[in-house]
């Protein structure tokens, strides 16, 4: 991402004002006439506002079902988290389907008569959806799920019985009873089967069962239990997960709280805490190796936050430090010359003028053609350096 916005953000966070602002967001809508489910699907995708700026990055993308409902929060929070640094820039994905109880439902509620698509409605997202937006989108392969009640429903049938299609798994208040909890003793099988799982789950609960005293809320309520009880013994091999009971929560309320939980559970490492700033070289090593495993992928780390570890460091007359930390970017990011510009004007507040121009002259050599202005920097920078001389 934009390395000079990402230390404007980063500062920003350090100085303690607000997280959690209105977000310019790039807007996109799609009717995607889907052959599996013989009609017409609404999605929504939301995009950070310098989507078109770096064509060459993959972003993670977070879809989200109920989206006709919910988007305007969801994609306020999700934003707010990406542009404040605490978790990835990605793209958020509203789901807006037109009938939930068919669609969400694995099977057929057996009185009402109702539900009973969820497997079509996974073959649509699996087949088309998902395809659909790689396509037209630069994604990454991590990809998230989230859903409520019915939703949260869905989104536990999704991670047995599509396994590995989404990496993260969010069921927020989800309705294991539907169907006499027949989503659990599946789901119980496929964590207990795996080597190694390579996925994220968070489940919430709510007051139902409790505050909400019928058959259905307290089948949730028992289901929910028996879901929580077999996670925290098993603790299925290679799923990291997080389960809460907010039992002074309505059922509503575990969505909006659910959002944030889920989130910050999932990116808790993501942003890098002054203290690995001291550790240098090392402490970064440390503290990207653990986010990676988080991750389950290979996260390298920011070149921004290591160039705000060297002005803090700086900062706090570590000098030896600081230039330690603007060297390691450098070794890092040999192509950016965004981060060797930094590297040459390390060197020269240190004195050594050689050095500046010599990482000044190889950052002009790495300019791309929307860095003008950078380029316009360097150049400055370097008559500065003749002049003096």
């Amino acid at each position: 991402m934009n390395c000079l916005k990402k230390l404007r953000l980063l500062v920003i966070t350090f100085c303690f004002l607000p997280l959690f602002s209105a977000n310019a967001v790039i807007v996109k809508e799609h009717i995607i006439t889907s052959k599996t489910l013989g009609e017409e699907q609404n999605i929504t995708v939301y995009l950070p506002d310098d989507y078109d700026d770096f064509p060459d990055y993959k972003y993670p993308v977070y879809y989200f079902l109920d989206g006709k409902y919910y988007k305007d929060m969801i994609q306020g929070v999700m934003s707010s988290y990406y542009e404040n640094d605490l978790a990835p820039y990605m793209i958020l994905v509203s789901i807006d389907n037109e009938d939930r109880i068919r669609d969400y439902t694995p099977t057929e509620h057996v009185e009402y008569k109702q539900g009973g698509g969820a497997d079509a409605f996974l073959d649509y997202v699996e087949k088309e959806l998902i395809p659909f937006v790689d396509k037209h989108y630069q994604t990454s392969k991590f990809k998230t799920l989230n859903g409520h009640s019915l939703g949260g429903l869905l989104s536990l049938h999704a991670m047995h019985s599509r396994p590995g299609l989404f990496t993260a798994h969010v069921a927020l208040s989800p309705s294991i009873h539907w169907g006499n909890k027949i989503v659990l003793p599946k789901l119980k099988k496929y964590l207990s089967s795996e080597e190694d799982l390579n996925q994220f789950l968070y489940v919430n609960l709510g007051d139902e069962g409790f505050q909400v005293i019928d058959d259905s809320a307290i089948a949730m309520r028992e289901g929910f239990l028996e879901l929580k009880t077999f996670l925290e013994e098993t603790k299925p091999n290679g799923l990291r997960f997080k389960v809460e009971h907010l039992q002074t929560l309505p059922h509503v309320a575990t969505l909006m709280t659910g959002v944030v939980n889920s989130t910050n559970e999932l990116y808790r490492n993501w942003s890098v805490p002054h203290r690995i700033f001291t550790e240098g070289p090392a402490g970064f090593d440390k503290h990207f190796k653990l986010l990676s495993q988080d991750l389950f992928q290979e996260i390298k780390p920011h070149k921004g936050a290591i160039n705000f570890a060297s002005y803090y460091m700086t900062g706090h007359d570590s000098l030896e430090k600081a230039m330690e930390l603007l060297q390691y970017n450098a070794v890092l990011y040999p192509d950016s010359a965004w981060v060797l510009f930094n590297l040459a004007k390390g060197y020269e507040k240190r004195g050594n003028q050689d050095k500046a121009r010599q990482q000044a002259m190889l950052a002009l050599g790495k300019i791309k053609e929307d860095e003008e202005n950078l380029k316009a920097s360097i150049n400055e920078f370097i008559a500065e350096l003749d002049t003096e001389e």
